[in-house]
Protein backbone atom coordinates (compact mmCIF):
# COMPACT_ATOMS: atom_id res chain seq x y z
CA UNK A 1 0.00 0.00 0.00
CA UNK A 2 1.53 3.41 -0.76
CA UNK A 3 2.13 5.99 1.83
CA UNK A 4 -0.57 8.40 0.86
CA UNK A 5 -3.25 5.96 0.75
CA UNK A 6 -2.16 4.21 4.43
CA UNK A 7 -2.17 7.87 5.80
CA UNK A 8 -6.04 8.12 4.42
CA UNK A 9 -6.72 4.51 5.08
CA UNK A 10 -5.78 5.11 8.98
CA UNK A 11 -7.11 8.08 9.20
CA UNK A 12 -10.22 7.14 7.27
CA UNK A 13 -10.83 4.65 9.83
CA UNK A 14 -10.39 6.26 12.85
CA UNK A 15 -12.85 9.10 11.61
CA UNK A 16 -15.46 6.66 11.62
CA UNK A 17 -14.72 5.28 15.27
CA UNK A 18 -15.36 8.67 16.72
CA UNK A 19 -18.90 9.05 15.93
CA UNK A 20 -19.41 5.33 17.86
CA UNK A 21 -17.17 6.31 20.99
CA UNK A 22 -18.77 10.00 20.99
CA UNK A 23 -22.43 8.07 20.83
CA UNK A 24 -21.27 6.11 23.56
CA UNK A 25 -19.96 8.28 25.93
CA UNK A 26 -22.65 10.87 25.28
CA UNK A 27 -19.76 13.94 26.18
CA UNK A 28 -18.16 16.49 24.14
CA UNK A 29 -15.01 16.34 26.04
CA UNK A 30 -14.78 12.82 24.84
CA UNK A 31 -15.25 13.69 21.44
CA UNK A 32 -12.68 16.32 21.88
CA UNK A 33 -10.02 13.93 22.85
CA UNK A 34 -10.83 11.90 20.53
CA UNK A 35 -10.43 14.38 17.64
CA UNK A 36 -7.05 15.50 19.25
CA UNK A 37 -5.67 11.82 19.04
CA UNK A 38 -6.52 11.67 15.36
CA UNK A 39 -4.51 14.95 14.38
CA UNK A 40 -1.70 13.96 16.60
CA UNK A 41 -1.82 10.14 15.05
CA UNK A 42 -2.27 11.87 11.80
CA UNK A 43 1.20 14.07 12.10
CA UNK A 44 2.89 11.21 13.01
CA UNK A 45 1.82 9.28 9.90
CA UNK A 46 3.01 12.29 7.57
CA UNK A 47 6.57 12.49 9.93
CA UNK A 48 7.01 8.71 9.44
CA UNK A 49 6.46 8.91 5.56
CA UNK A 50 8.89 11.36 4.93
CA UNK A 51 11.81 9.58 6.68
CA UNK A 52 14.28 7.85 4.23
CA UNK A 53 14.05 3.93 5.06
CA UNK A 54 16.11 1.48 6.61
CA UNK A 55 18.17 0.79 9.60
CA UNK A 56 21.36 -1.32 7.97
CA UNK A 57 24.17 -2.88 9.77
CA UNK A 58 27.46 -1.27 9.70
CA UNK A 59 30.15 -2.76 7.09
CA UNK A 60 32.42 -5.09 8.99
CA UNK A 61 35.73 -6.43 8.06
CA UNK A 62 35.75 -9.79 6.44
CA UNK A 63 35.93 -12.41 9.29
CA UNK A 64 35.29 -9.36 12.32
CA UNK A 65 32.44 -9.38 14.71
CA UNK A 66 30.10 -6.40 15.11
CA UNK A 67 31.21 -3.98 17.52
CA UNK A 68 30.83 -4.29 21.31
CA UNK A 69 29.96 -7.49 23.60
CA UNK A 70 27.98 -9.28 21.51
CA UNK A 71 29.17 -12.49 20.31
CA UNK A 72 28.89 -13.23 16.50
CA UNK A 73 26.37 -16.26 17.15
CA UNK A 74 23.94 -14.05 19.17
CA UNK A 75 24.83 -11.28 17.17
CA UNK A 76 22.79 -13.47 14.23
CA UNK A 77 20.42 -14.43 16.64
CA UNK A 78 19.25 -10.82 17.14
CA UNK A 79 15.62 -9.65 15.82
CA UNK A 80 15.99 -8.42 12.50
CA UNK A 81 14.27 -4.88 11.63
CA UNK A 82 11.09 -4.28 9.83
CA UNK A 83 13.09 -2.62 7.01
CA UNK A 84 11.50 1.31 8.13
CA UNK A 85 13.00 3.52 10.08
CA UNK A 86 9.48 4.10 12.36
CA UNK A 87 10.69 0.88 14.35
CA UNK A 88 11.76 2.56 17.22
CA UNK A 89 13.27 -0.68 18.91
CA UNK A 90 16.05 -0.47 15.92
CA UNK A 91 19.04 1.66 16.30
CA UNK A 92 19.45 3.91 12.85
CA UNK A 93 22.93 3.84 13.44
CA UNK A 94 23.98 0.36 14.24
CA UNK A 95 21.22 -1.64 12.92
CA UNK A 96 21.26 -3.31 16.20
CA UNK A 97 18.10 -3.65 18.40
CA UNK A 98 17.87 -1.41 21.17
CA UNK A 99 16.03 -3.89 23.03
CA UNK A 100 19.19 -4.44 24.62
CA UNK A 101 19.92 -1.14 26.15
CA UNK A 102 19.02 -0.52 29.67
CA UNK A 103 15.89 0.81 30.76
CA UNK A 104 16.26 3.49 33.07
CA UNK A 105 14.19 5.11 35.95
CA UNK A 106 14.36 7.12 38.64
CA UNK A 107 11.53 7.07 41.97
CA UNK A 108 11.27 9.25 44.78
CA UNK A 109 9.49 9.67 47.50
CA UNK A 110 8.83 12.69 49.93
CA UNK A 111 7.32 12.03 52.98
CA UNK A 112 5.62 15.05 55.82
CA UNK A 113 4.22 13.46 58.64
CA UNK A 114 2.98 14.27 62.23
CA UNK A 115 3.79 11.53 65.08
CA UNK A 116 1.58 12.18 68.70
CA UNK A 117 4.39 10.78 70.56
CA UNK A 118 8.71 10.36 70.09
CA UNK A 119 9.18 14.05 69.00
CA UNK A 120 11.43 15.34 72.39
CA UNK A 121 13.51 12.65 71.12
CA UNK A 122 16.37 14.74 68.77
CA UNK A 123 17.65 11.36 67.98
CA UNK A 124 14.35 10.00 66.23
CA UNK A 125 14.79 9.42 63.01
CA UNK A 126 11.17 8.40 62.71
CA UNK A 127 9.65 11.63 64.32
CA UNK A 128 7.37 14.73 63.14
CA UNK A 129 9.15 16.73 60.68
CA UNK A 130 9.77 15.73 56.10
CA UNK A 131 12.19 13.92 54.54
CA UNK A 132 13.05 12.09 51.37
CA UNK A 133 11.72 9.01 52.49
CA UNK A 134 13.98 7.10 49.57
CA UNK A 135 15.42 7.76 45.88
CA UNK A 136 15.44 4.37 44.12
CA UNK A 137 17.80 4.12 40.64
CA UNK A 138 16.63 1.49 38.53
CA UNK A 139 18.70 -0.22 35.71
CA UNK A 140 16.44 -3.21 33.53
CA UNK A 141 17.79 -4.47 30.47
CA UNK A 142 18.48 -7.90 28.26
CA UNK A 143 21.74 -9.00 28.74
CA UNK A 144 21.35 -11.01 25.47
CA UNK A 145 18.88 -13.20 23.72
CA UNK A 146 18.88 -15.32 27.03
CA UNK A 147 19.24 -13.52 29.96
CA UNK A 148 17.50 -10.21 31.53
CA UNK A 149 19.16 -8.19 34.49
CA UNK A 150 17.42 -6.09 36.46
CA UNK A 151 20.04 -3.75 38.74
CA UNK A 152 18.38 -0.93 41.79
CA UNK A 153 20.16 0.99 43.89
CA UNK A 154 18.56 2.98 47.00
CA UNK A 155 19.61 6.44 48.78
CA UNK A 156 17.90 7.49 51.89
CA UNK A 157 19.50 10.40 53.83
CA UNK A 158 24.01 9.28 53.62
CA UNK A 159 23.16 5.79 52.45
CA UNK A 160 23.60 4.01 49.42
CA UNK A 161 22.66 0.66 49.34
CA UNK A 162 22.17 -1.93 46.48
CA UNK A 163 18.68 -2.99 47.22
CA UNK A 164 18.09 -5.86 44.11
CA UNK A 165 20.96 -7.11 41.36
CA UNK A 166 19.81 -10.27 39.76
CA UNK A 167 19.42 -12.50 36.58
CA UNK A 168 16.45 -13.74 35.38
CA UNK A 169 16.48 -16.20 32.40
CA UNK A 170 13.66 -18.56 30.96
CA UNK A 171 15.33 -22.36 31.12
CA UNK A 172 12.02 -23.69 29.20
CA UNK A 173 9.04 -23.13 28.15
CA UNK A 174 7.77 -23.03 32.02
CA UNK A 175 10.78 -23.30 34.10
CA UNK A 176 12.67 -20.00 34.77
CA UNK A 177 15.68 -19.31 37.11
CA UNK A 178 16.70 -16.16 39.25
CA UNK A 179 20.30 -15.24 40.60
CA UNK A 180 21.27 -12.61 42.62
CA UNK A 181 20.38 -10.75 45.34
CA UNK A 182 16.46 -9.97 45.53
CA UNK A 183 13.25 -10.05 47.75
CA UNK A 184 12.20 -13.61 48.16
CA UNK A 185 9.24 -14.95 47.26
CA UNK A 186 7.50 -15.25 50.42
CA UNK A 187 3.94 -14.22 50.72
CA UNK A 188 2.20 -11.35 49.02
CA UNK A 189 3.62 -7.82 49.78
CA UNK A 190 7.44 -8.68 50.92
CA UNK A 191 7.78 -8.65 47.05
CA UNK A 192 7.09 -4.90 46.81
CA UNK A 193 9.64 -2.15 47.11
CA UNK A 194 8.69 0.84 48.98
CA UNK A 195 7.10 3.04 45.97
CA UNK A 196 4.74 0.20 45.31
CA UNK A 197 3.68 0.09 49.04
CA UNK A 198 -0.47 0.23 48.84
CA UNK A 199 -0.18 2.36 52.14
CA UNK A 200 3.06 4.45 52.64
CA UNK A 201 3.91 2.32 55.79
CA UNK A 202 4.34 -1.40 55.62
CA UNK A 203 1.88 -4.00 57.31
CA UNK A 204 3.45 -4.52 61.23
CA UNK A 205 3.86 -8.03 60.45
CA UNK A 206 6.12 -7.44 57.91
CA UNK A 207 8.37 -4.57 60.06
CA UNK A 208 7.76 -7.07 62.91
CA UNK A 209 9.14 -10.30 61.84
CA UNK A 210 11.47 -9.31 58.57
CA UNK A 211 12.75 -5.84 59.61
CA UNK A 212 12.84 -2.72 57.59
CA UNK A 213 14.49 -3.89 54.47
CA UNK A 214 12.23 -7.23 54.10
CA UNK A 215 12.94 -10.70 53.26
CA UNK A 216 15.87 -9.45 50.56
CA UNK A 217 18.46 -12.17 49.81
CA UNK A 218 21.19 -13.51 48.22
CA UNK A 219 21.05 -16.94 46.12
CA UNK A 220 19.17 -18.67 43.36
CA UNK A 221 15.61 -19.80 42.43
CA UNK A 222 13.41 -21.60 40.31
CA UNK A 223 9.62 -20.89 39.09
CA UNK A 224 7.70 -23.29 37.34
CA UNK A 225 4.27 -23.08 35.57
CA UNK A 226 2.40 -25.90 37.09
CA UNK A 227 0.11 -27.30 34.07
CA UNK A 228 -3.17 -26.74 35.48
CA UNK A 229 -6.29 -25.02 33.48
CA UNK A 230 -5.78 -22.02 35.70
CA UNK A 231 -2.61 -20.07 36.65
CA UNK A 232 -0.18 -21.87 38.82
CA UNK A 233 3.31 -21.24 39.58
CA UNK A 234 5.59 -23.19 42.01
CA UNK A 235 8.60 -21.15 43.60
CA UNK A 236 11.42 -22.82 45.07
CA UNK A 237 14.39 -20.85 46.48
CA UNK A 238 17.82 -21.10 48.11
CA UNK A 239 19.24 -18.38 49.45
CA UNK A 240 21.85 -17.13 52.33
CA UNK A 241 19.61 -16.70 55.18
CA UNK A 242 20.89 -12.82 56.32
CA UNK A 243 17.89 -11.67 58.22
CA UNK A 244 19.21 -10.66 61.53
CA UNK A 245 15.46 -11.34 63.00
CA UNK A 246 14.61 -14.52 61.68
CA UNK A 247 17.92 -16.98 60.81
CA UNK A 248 21.46 -15.20 60.36
CA UNK A 249 23.15 -18.95 61.39
CA UNK A 250 25.98 -19.18 62.70
CA UNK A 251 27.61 -21.67 59.77
CA UNK A 252 28.60 -20.53 56.07
CA UNK A 253 26.36 -23.15 54.73
CA UNK A 254 23.25 -22.26 56.98
CA UNK A 255 20.94 -21.61 54.26
CA UNK A 256 17.41 -20.48 54.22
CA UNK A 257 14.95 -23.02 51.68
CA UNK A 258 11.87 -20.80 51.09
CA UNK A 259 8.65 -22.55 48.81
CA UNK A 260 5.90 -20.49 47.25
CA UNK A 261 2.67 -21.63 45.44
CA UNK A 262 0.71 -19.04 43.76
CA UNK A 263 -2.83 -19.54 41.98
CA UNK A 264 -4.68 -17.51 39.84
CA UNK A 265 -8.35 -17.74 38.92
CA UNK A 266 -10.80 -15.17 36.45
CA UNK A 267 -13.97 -15.65 38.66
CA UNK A 268 -15.50 -14.05 35.71
CA UNK A 269 -14.19 -11.08 32.92
CA UNK A 270 -14.05 -8.66 35.32
CA UNK A 271 -13.07 -10.34 39.18
CA UNK A 272 -10.10 -12.39 40.24
CA UNK A 273 -8.99 -14.64 42.68
CA UNK A 274 -5.47 -15.24 43.85
CA UNK A 275 -4.71 -17.63 46.98
CA UNK A 276 -0.99 -18.06 47.88
CA UNK A 277 1.12 -19.83 50.20
CA UNK A 278 4.67 -19.77 51.59
CA UNK A 279 6.82 -21.93 53.70
CA UNK A 280 10.48 -21.00 55.09
CA UNK A 281 12.97 -22.93 57.16
CA UNK A 282 16.40 -22.37 58.31
CA UNK A 283 18.47 -22.08 61.10
CA UNK A 284 18.92 -19.35 63.28
CA UNK A 285 21.81 -18.01 66.17
CA UNK A 286 20.09 -18.91 68.88
CA UNK A 287 21.66 -22.03 69.08
CA UNK A 288 25.21 -20.68 68.17
CA UNK A 289 26.72 -20.23 71.87
CA UNK A 290 25.09 -23.42 73.59
CA UNK A 291 26.32 -25.40 70.79
CA UNK A 292 22.95 -27.29 70.13
CA UNK A 293 21.43 -28.04 67.19
CA UNK A 294 18.31 -26.47 68.54
CA UNK A 295 18.58 -23.26 66.38
CA UNK A 296 15.95 -23.74 63.71
CA UNK A 297 13.44 -21.14 62.12
CA UNK A 298 10.04 -21.94 60.75
CA UNK A 299 7.93 -19.18 58.83
CA UNK A 300 4.49 -20.15 57.19
CA UNK A 301 2.35 -17.75 55.49
CA UNK A 302 -0.80 -17.26 53.52
CA UNK A 303 -2.17 -14.76 51.68
CA UNK A 304 -5.28 -13.77 49.74
CA UNK A 305 -6.09 -11.24 47.09
CA UNK A 306 -9.35 -10.26 45.52
CA UNK A 307 -9.67 -7.79 42.68
CA UNK A 308 -12.48 -6.43 40.65
CA UNK A 309 -12.14 -4.06 37.39
CA UNK A 310 -15.44 -3.83 35.59
CA UNK A 311 -14.63 -4.13 31.83
CA UNK A 312 -17.05 -0.96 30.67
CA UNK A 313 -15.24 1.19 33.89
CA UNK A 314 -11.86 -0.09 33.92
CA UNK A 315 -10.11 3.38 34.28
CA UNK A 316 -12.93 4.40 36.70
CA UNK A 317 -13.44 1.98 39.30
CA UNK A 318 -11.46 -0.62 40.68
CA UNK A 319 -11.92 -2.73 44.33
CA UNK A 320 -8.82 -4.83 45.85
CA UNK A 321 -9.26 -6.92 49.29
CA UNK A 322 -6.33 -8.55 50.22
CA UNK A 323 -5.39 -10.67 53.32
CA UNK A 324 -2.16 -11.82 54.58
CA UNK A 325 -0.97 -13.87 57.67
CA UNK A 326 2.55 -14.64 58.29
CA UNK A 327 3.99 -16.83 61.26
CA UNK A 328 7.37 -17.24 62.99
CA UNK A 329 8.37 -20.51 65.43
CA UNK A 330 12.02 -20.28 66.35
CA UNK A 331 13.97 -22.40 68.45
CA UNK A 332 15.71 -20.72 70.75
CA UNK A 333 18.65 -23.49 71.74
CA UNK A 334 19.32 -24.95 75.33
CA UNK A 335 20.43 -23.16 78.67
CA UNK A 336 24.35 -24.00 79.16
CA UNK A 337 23.71 -24.30 82.53
CA UNK A 338 20.52 -26.85 82.68
CA UNK A 339 21.23 -28.35 79.73
CA UNK A 340 17.24 -27.57 78.52
CA UNK A 341 15.72 -26.33 75.77
CA UNK A 342 14.43 -22.77 76.16
CA UNK A 343 10.81 -21.67 74.83
CA UNK A 344 10.68 -21.26 71.54
CA UNK A 345 9.85 -17.80 70.41
CA UNK A 346 6.74 -18.30 68.33
CA UNK A 347 4.91 -14.83 67.42
CA UNK A 348 2.34 -14.51 64.56
CA UNK A 349 0.30 -10.98 62.86
CA UNK A 350 -1.86 -10.07 60.14
CA UNK A 351 -2.99 -7.58 57.97
CA UNK A 352 -6.66 -6.79 55.98
CA UNK A 353 -6.79 -3.98 53.58
CA UNK A 354 -9.35 -2.54 50.93
CA UNK A 355 -8.47 -0.66 48.41
CA UNK A 356 -11.29 1.23 46.00
CA UNK A 357 -10.74 3.87 43.36
CA UNK A 358 -14.13 5.53 43.19
CA UNK A 359 -12.95 8.06 40.08
CA UNK A 360 -10.40 7.98 37.33
CA UNK A 361 -7.63 9.57 39.39
CA UNK A 362 -8.48 9.21 43.30
CA UNK A 363 -8.56 6.03 45.23
CA UNK A 364 -10.06 5.26 49.18
CA UNK A 365 -8.40 2.62 51.43
CA UNK A 366 -8.54 0.92 54.73
CA UNK A 367 -6.52 -1.42 56.79
CA UNK A 368 -6.64 -3.36 59.88
CA UNK A 369 -2.78 -4.80 61.35
CA UNK A 370 -2.63 -6.82 64.33
CA UNK A 371 0.62 -8.75 65.55
CA UNK A 372 0.53 -11.23 68.53
CA UNK A 373 -0.73 -14.90 67.75
CA UNK A 374 0.98 -17.66 69.10
CA UNK A 375 2.20 -15.69 72.08
CA UNK A 376 0.78 -17.46 75.54
CA UNK A 377 1.16 -14.12 77.24
CA UNK A 378 0.46 -11.34 74.61
CA UNK A 379 2.79 -8.82 75.99
CA UNK A 380 3.75 -7.41 73.15
CA UNK A 381 0.37 -7.20 71.09
CA UNK A 382 -0.13 -4.37 68.61
CA UNK A 383 -2.58 -3.44 66.41
CA UNK A 384 -3.25 -0.41 64.16
CA UNK A 385 -5.98 1.35 61.63
CA UNK A 386 -5.37 2.95 58.84
CA UNK A 387 -7.32 5.29 56.19
CA UNK A 388 -5.95 6.92 53.28
CA UNK A 389 -6.87 8.87 50.26
CA UNK A 390 -5.30 9.26 47.43
CA UNK A 391 -4.88 11.55 44.14
CA UNK A 392 -3.12 9.64 41.48
CA UNK A 393 -2.34 11.99 38.29
CA UNK A 394 -1.05 9.30 36.63
CA UNK A 395 1.05 5.79 36.53
CA UNK A 396 3.91 8.23 36.98
CA UNK A 397 2.60 9.97 39.78
CA UNK A 398 0.30 10.41 43.57
CA UNK A 399 -0.27 12.19 46.43
CA UNK A 400 -1.69 10.66 49.63
CA UNK A 401 -2.48 11.37 52.95
CA UNK A 402 -2.85 8.79 55.49
CA UNK A 403 -4.23 8.37 59.14
CA UNK A 404 -2.78 5.52 61.68
CA UNK A 405 -4.39 4.82 64.83
CA UNK A 406 -1.46 2.69 66.36
CA UNK A 407 -2.11 0.62 69.80
CA UNK A 408 1.01 -0.72 71.10
CA UNK A 409 -0.36 -2.19 74.79
CA UNK A 410 1.89 0.25 76.81
CA UNK A 411 1.31 3.20 74.53
CA UNK A 412 -1.15 4.68 71.77
CA UNK A 413 -0.27 6.45 69.11
CA UNK A 414 -1.61 9.13 66.07
CA UNK A 415 0.24 9.33 62.66
CA UNK A 416 -0.43 11.76 60.00
CA UNK A 417 1.66 11.24 56.72
CA UNK A 418 1.32 13.13 53.28
CA UNK A 419 3.85 11.76 50.67
CA UNK A 420 4.70 12.72 47.10
CA UNK A 421 5.25 9.64 45.26
CA UNK A 422 7.16 10.03 41.78
CA UNK A 423 8.77 8.03 38.64
CA UNK A 424 10.54 9.57 35.97
CA UNK A 425 11.75 7.30 32.99
CA UNK A 426 10.95 4.05 31.96
CA UNK A 427 9.70 1.83 34.85
CA UNK A 428 8.49 -1.63 34.01
CA UNK A 429 5.29 -2.69 34.85
CA UNK A 430 4.82 -4.07 38.72
CA UNK A 431 3.82 -7.19 39.49
CA UNK A 432 -0.11 -7.94 39.48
Amino acid sequence: MKPLKLSAFVCGVCLLAVPAVAQETKTDSETYKLEQQIKRLERRINKLETQPSGPTAPQQAPGTQPSGSITPDIYKNLPKGTGSSADSSFSTATGLSRFFNPAVSVNGLFLGQYRSIGNTDPDNENSTGFKIQEMELQFTANVDTYLRANFRATFEGDEVEIEESFIDALLMDRLALRAGKFYTSFGKHNLLHTHQFPFIDQPLVNETLFGDEGLLEVGVGTSYLVPVPWYSEAIFQVVQGDNEIQFNGPLNNDFLYLAHLKNLWDLDEETTLELGGSFATGRNEAGAQSGSGRGRTNLVGGNMTLKWNPAKRSRYKTLIWQTEYIGSFQETGTNPVTNAANPDLNRGGMYSMVQYQFLERWWVQGRYDYVGFHEPKHFDDQYRWSGLIGYVPSEFSAIRLQYNYLDQGFSEEQQVMLQLNFSMGSHPAHTY
